[in-house]
């Protein structure tokens, strides 16, 4: 990792180490690190390799499991409002999911062993992550011009986004916004790997000219699914994926990964505060229909773009 975002993250991590008895708020975290909310959960987890929300979660467990392991008579409720808890049931499941064995059954008979293996990830992520060996990616810098999108938000359970994307396909159906006449954008708040299932959001989206914004009935754009959003104009990174990596969800994720994790690192650059994007099946504007068709058919298209100052 590079000295500058490791000296960021180390910031965070520090705060973070001496807070661990106040509710976390990782908002606050990326401006002590001085990197941008949107892209804070998604950096962390492309070095790490664990999310933030895991990372908070471990780090409180084995505080718990100091206080049961020299307090035998410690009660839950006590160690839960000590460390910020929601309630004492929130730490069980926390504490059963981080360590492996219950508060109960630890305080009779700590499991010391693996205690200390739990601990590991705290010592090594960083070091296992740069060990790594890494594809590498052509990544261009360009200028994005600005555009406006009719999107419908996904919040929750990553496993419900093909229900989500199934029915702006049909909104998008409905009101004649071919992917030959409008680009399909997707706007990634955060990711399934780095956001708790609960907290994952990203936007699904189509490109509207203005014309076609004219056109549009005022109902169809102030439907409660649909909402109307705009990507800035800006410079960005970006990473061109084609065939098999353009529609295979582990194509994208490596190359996003290695936007944040290798190409942000070794490039003297800034993330905005706009969160990362793709734009897919990316057709000439000069192809005939019956090229549009074989090339959406044939060899589809991502841009991926990393919005940077």
């Amino acid at each position: 990792m590079s000295h500058r975002l490791d000296q960021a993250f180390e910031r965070a991590l520090a705060y973070l180490d001496q807070h661990l008895n106040e509710p976390v708020d990782f908002n606050m975290l990326a401006n002590i690190a001085q990197l941008p909310q949107s892209h804070f959960e998604a950096l962390f987890y492309a070095l790490y390799h664990i999310s933030i929300e895991a990372y908070v979660e471990l780090l409180k467990s084995l505080e718990a499991a100091h206080l049961l392991g020299f307090g035998k008579q410690v009660p839950f409720a006590t160690i839960a409002a000590k460390l910020a808890y929601r309630n004492q049931q929130h730490f069980i499941e926390s504490f059963i999911r981080s360590i492996g064995q219950s508060p109960e059954s630890f305080q009779q008979a700590p499991d010391w062993g693996n205690f200390f293996a739990k601990q590991q990830p705290l010592k090594s992520f960083q070091t296992e992550v740069n060990q790594q060996d890494e594809q590498s990616y052509s990544v261009e810098i360009v200028s994005f011009a600005a555009q406006t999108l009719a999107v419908m938000e996904h919040h929750g359970d990553p496993s419900l986004l093909p229900q989500t994307i199934a029915r702006f396909i049909e909104w998008r159906r409905q009101h004649g916004l071919s992917p030959m006449g409008s680009q399909t954008f997707n706007l990634f708040y955060s990711t399934s790997e780095s956001a708790a299932k609960a907290q994952y959001r990203i936007d699904i989206g189509v490109s509207l000219a203005n014309e076609t914004l004219t056109s549009l009935e005022p109902v169809a754009l102030e439907s409660s699914q649909i909402k109307l959003k705009s990507i800035p104009q800006g410079r960005c990174a970006m990473i061109r994926l084609s065939g098999e990596q353009a529609v295979n969800d582990s194509g994208l994720g490596a190359a996003i990964d290695y936007l944040y994790r290798n190409w942000l690192n070794l490039n003297d650059v800034s993330l905005r505060n706009f969160p990362l994007f793709v734009q897919r099946d990316v057709i000439a504007d000069k192809m005939t229909e019956e090229q549009q068709a074989k090339s959406l058919a044939g060899s589809p298209q991502l841009l991926i773009f990393l919005p940077i100052v």
